[in-house]
């Protein structure tokens, strides 16, 4: 697949969830959604459907949910006044609140989904994930993903059909049939002996589809993990313990091209794996994130009446300039990579 459709592909599904969470929630609220867009920059197709415009745009590279009282309509002739029940502000803390944590939980439900689907579809046959050195496995010319598919002319089952035949074979030649990218290959490799099993030297991989209750659980599961495991990674970053790794747009495409390569399977767990970071990212308490947002509503509530308009105005500007900061960071970092 080429990396541009894949760039498209993930980066283009993440947005739309993370969007489609604020817009349902929003529209459930009954806060009056102006647009509804993917991508940035002049319109290419837009549709208006009672009050809402749902458009494409031509630069595939975010989206946005313009709300009544948040934003302002591109025809003016929609924009509503400030008592006006669908506006955003007149809504209670705790809706104004769900809709703003709405498209990064979005992200969350995505990853889950998509780990869902990867655990319930996705099969791996046998495959060599690590070897070791003068074992026969490597002097016999098998190589890091090389898929087992046959032994001895028969369809291998599953990992416990390969190893039981490896460890039943010592000194005996084991015809394998390999797929290697998309070329099949056939190669005989001799298992040596470690007690009496037969061994040659390879680490291996493989996965069965699992079944559907199963595999959203699991997904559900694994989204729980990759959540601990980015939030150690960022708090790591802060405190100094881990080095800074910050990945602008040109570092993800280049990410999701290698990932692509390796196929769909991979490309999904990359995706779900963009799509948690996202919804993490989303939720720092910096102005203009969702996260920012937020943290402003919990500081009125506190105070018991909102902030003042160039309060918040400034709190944003911070926001802002931190974040191209940041991206100005991450886009030197890719930089740096490429032409390393």
């Amino acid at each position: 697949m080429p990396t541009i459709v894949a760039f498209i592909l993930v980066f283009g599904n993440i947005v739309f969830f993370h969007e489609l969470g604020h817009f349902l929630v929003a529209k459930l609220s009954g806060v009056l959604v102006y647009e509804f867009a993917l991508g940035f920059g002049p319109r290419l197709i837009h549709r208006k459907f009672g009050p809402s415009v749902y458009s494409l745009r031509l630069l595939p590279l975010g989206g946005f949910v313009k709300l009544a009282g948040m934003d302002e309509s591109d025809d003016e002739g929609d924009t509503i006044d400030e008592q006006h029940p669908g506006n955003f502000n007149n809504k209670p803390l705790l809706v104004r609140m769900a809709i703003i944590a709405s498209g990064p939980l979005m992200n969350f439900v995505l990853a889950a989904l998509i780990l869902a689907l990867y655990a319930a579809l996705i099969v791996i046959p046998p495959t060599i994930v690590s070897l070791q050195p003068g074992y026969p496995a490597e002097q016999a010319g098998l190589r890091l993903e090389d898929q087992v598919i046959k032994v001895n002319d028969v369809k291998v089952r599953d990992l416990d059909h390969l190893i039981e035949e490896i460890e039943s074979s010592p000194g005996r030649s084991l015809a394998l049939t390999i797929k290697r990218g998309g070329e099949i290959i056939d190669l005989s490799v001799v298992p040596m002996s470690e007690g009496d099993k037969g061994i040659i030297g390879v680490g291996l991989h493989a996965k069965e589809r699992s079944p559907l209750l199963h595999a959203v659980g699991d997904g559900f599961t694994q989204v729980l993990l990759l959540t601990k495991e980015t939030i150690a990674a960022i708090l790591g970053m802060f405190t100094g313990a881990v080095e800074p790794e910050i990945a602008g747009p040109i570092g993800i495409y280049r990410m999701v091209g290698v990932w692509a390569a390796h196929g769909v399977a991979s490309l999904m767990f990359l995706a779900a794996v963009l799509s948690v970071n996202l919804g993490l990212i989303n939720l720092l308490p910096i102005p203009v994130l969702d996260g920012g947002w937020l943290a402003i509503f919990l500081v009125e509530a506190v105070r018991g009446r909102p902030l003042k308009d160039e309060h918040r105005g400034f709190a944003q500007f911070v926001g802002l300039a931190l974040l191209i900061v940041l991206m100005i960071f991450a886009t030197y970092s890719d930089l740096s990579k490429l032409f390393s």
